[in-house]
């Protein structure tokens, strides 16, 4: 069968395409994966090692000495735990409180709706630096309209708890919806439920069903993919954040902490501070940082990715 001119031009461009394509995924893939194989290979080296001019990628000796060291320093299992208590389950409330408000938001009309869209977008906007001052002080004596208080002064005592180094000042936020970057996390939910048929909460409402019972029955069952979306964002804003977290706790140091003040506590630990040493203990302590968030989008990259083109996020 004699292929013609256009025909040959064609497959040509096929394969021009193919090729380009393949080289974007390449280069792309390399930029992202580099630092991450740089990151396991140098933590599997000895501190004869990095000395070395001749190792360069592949360690001569693979030594677990800097996971070792790293698991001791960072006190893993225990830190681990409190991340998970205070970071972890913050997220999950945070993502439960958010998608009864944006359903608020998409679904009903209410007296002052646009001044709470525009405090909503104030949330989004003002960081979180601007506001922890006053957000500190309140967690160090805790009130609700200065009830405790004027009730202490009654009783002459002090009934403000203080709620520093516990895991309420990310508790709190989170369930009242203004929590690590809530607010983003509602314009997902607004964003899913715009797009949700009308016509399923107009027949829940027709059996007897009210606005509650809708939401807990129909519009949440519905909501899987947003739900994966928000969950995958939230659990990962939570386990970066370093700043909060040196606000609030003086004790107990989320895993964000300990690997951003690593080298102070190397030097209370009585380990060698050699430049080295050091930088060995970082990678592997970087990579025990990453490890679980890479082990959850592991298991639900797939559905995460779809849930992106359902939910509609892009940028």
């Amino acid at each position: 069968m004699r292929i013609t001119r256009e025909q040959g031009k064609e497959k040509v461009l096929s394969a021009a395409i193919f090729a380009v394509r393949w080289l974007l995924i390449a280069a792309v893939g390399y930029i992202i994966l580099f630092p991450l194989l740089q990151m396991i290979s140098q933590s599997l080296m000895t501190q004869e090692q990095y000395t070395d001019t001749s190792v360069v990628w592949v360690p001569k000796q693979i030594s677990s000495v800097n996971f070792k060291a790293a698991w001791e320093t960072m006190e893993y299992p225990k830190t681990l735990l409190w991340t998970v208590l205070v970071n972890v389950i913050s997220a999950c409330l945070e993502i439960i409180t958010c998608a009864f408000t944006a359903y608020g938001f998409s679904r009903f009309q209410f007296r002052f709706k646009n001044l709470f869209m525009m405090l909503l977008i104030f949330s989004i906007i003002v960081p979180a630096q601007m506001t922890v001052i006053p957000a500190y002080i309140g967690f160090h004596h805790f009130d609700v309209l200065g009830i405790l208080k004027a009730v202490g002064a009654v009783f002459g005592r002090e009934l403000r708890p203080n709620l520093l180094d516990t895991p309420m000042p990310f508790y709190l936020p989170s369930i009242l919806s203004v929590g690590l970057r809530s607010g983003l996390i509602i314009f997902i939910y607004m964003q899913f439920f715009k797009g949700l048929p009308k016509e399923l909460e107009e027949a829940a409402s027709i059996d007897g069903a009210g606005a509650l019972k809708t939401f807990l029955t129909i519009v949440l069952p519905s909501s899987g993919v947003a739900i994966l979306s928000v969950l995958i964002l939230s659990v990962i804003w939570h386990w970066n954040e370093y700043f909060l977290s040196v606000m609030y706790f003086s004790n107990n140091n989320t895993l964000s902490v300990r690997l951003a003040n690593l080298r102070m506590f190397i030097q209370t630990m009585g380990i060698d501070a050699k430049m080295a040493v050091t930088t060995g203990i970082l990678k592997a302590a970087s990579l025990l940082f990453i490890a679980p968030m890479l082990l959850m989008y592991l298991i639900l990259q797939r559905k995460f990715i779809q849930s992106i083109d359902r939910v509609g996020i892009v940028g």
